[in-house]
């Protein structure tokens, strides 16, 4: 069963349902496998009708997100659909960047040693042009990261895995987080595309330990950079702040 959760009053119910069930999985509050309650004690749990319910699961069922099981009533048996529905800038804390290193440090080695293995002149060109961008994109924020997340990907479409290009495609918008904080400075803009540089030209010389290695120092040079800033921190703490007050009126109305 998952946990009772509330919905914030807003023009469509039936998204904000969609968008708040989202929200928990991103968290892990409910898991693949997970069993919804019934329709009706669900309505009663987030005090909507049945009929915003049933818009709410129509969506998840065409999106392939829940199945409906003789028995056993409605699971979550896919979660991926759900990441390109989620506001990532509301998950921002040292927790998750750390999580986003960590997994980018799983993956990024290994699809670009893949990519150095496998590219081919298309692909090497593709990998090129996002360069050639983020050298145009020195000292504007948002062409910087733009220029950075299409690096990524286009190194993973010169890999030639489906599966990976789809989980770096999935994971775009938690990229988006890690690399913001990074490129609160115009400093770092130069020292990050040196790091896509370096990591480009073992792919161009077929060297897939260096392109490896390469990436997994970009990484942690981006995470380095992150955790100096102080930035986390800071959004920690204006987290922080935001939420005493909701936690007060809470306490209020109980009273």
């Amino acid at each position: 069963m998952i946990a009772k959760i509330s919905i914030p009053r807003g023009v469509s119910l039936a998204g904000s349902i969609v968008h708040e069930i989202a929200r928990l999985v991103a968290v892990g509050k409910i898991k693949p496998g997970d069993k919804f309650p019934p329709e009706a004690e669900l309505a009663v749990q987030l005090d909507v009708g049945r009929s915003s319910i049933r818009e709410a699961f129509r969506v998840f069922q065409m999106l392939g997100v829940t199945e409906a099981k003789p028995g056993r009533g409605t699971i979550l048996v896919n979660t991926a659909p759900l990441f390109a529905l989620i506001d990532w800038s509301e998950f921002t804390g040292a927790g998750l960047i750390n999580d986003i290193v960590e997994a980018r440090l799983a993956l990024e080695p290994l699809i670009a040693a893949m990519a150095a293995k496998r590219a081919d002149a298309a692909g090497i060109r593709g990998i090129e042009e996002t360069i050639e961008a983020g050298r145009r994109a020195i000292g504007n924020e948002a062409a910087s990261i733009q220029a950075s997340l299409d690096f990524h990907t286009a190194v993973a479409v010169a890999a030639g895995n489906q599966t990976l290009l789809l989980a770096t495609r999935l994971l775009r918008s938690l990229y988006f987080e890690s690399s913001r904080f990074s490129r609160r400075y115009p400093e770092n803009y130069a020292a990050l595309l040196a790091d896509h540089e370096e990591i480009f030209a073992a792919i161009r010389d077929r060297d897939p330990k260096a392109a490896a290695a390469a990436s997994e120092k970009h990484m942690r040079h981006g995470l380095k950079i992150v955790l100096d800033s102080g930035e986390i921190e800071k959004v920690d703490s204006e987290q922080n702040e935001r939420a005493r007050p909701a936690r007060s009126t809470r306490r209020t109305r109980k009273k």
